[in-house]
């Protein structure tokens, strides 16, 4: 019997964190559990990739943002 194809997954919109408010003290992350120093913009403790999978599968949601481009540079990812 053939293996099925793998599902496509959905691409995932990377988010840019670099301003030093996206960082705090150890806390567990919102998403996951597990100890994060990193917070997203409502200051939730959360980590980046935790965020950017919640983003790929909520499509239509608001529930992570990025900090908006510098130098209106439009394709500025960390």
């Amino acid at each position: 019997m053939p293996t099925p194809p793998e599902q496509p997954v959905p691409p995932v919109q990377l988010l840019n964190r670099r301003r030093s408010s996206h960082f705090g003290p150890p806390a567990p992350c919102v998403l996951c559990g597990t100890t994060t120093p990193l917070r997203s913009h409502a200051k939730e403790p959360d980590h980046k990739i935790c965020a950017e999978l919640w983003n790929a599968a909520y499509r239509g949601e608001t529930g992570f943002v990025s900090d908006p481009p510098k130098g209106g540079q439009a394709t500025d990812h960390a």
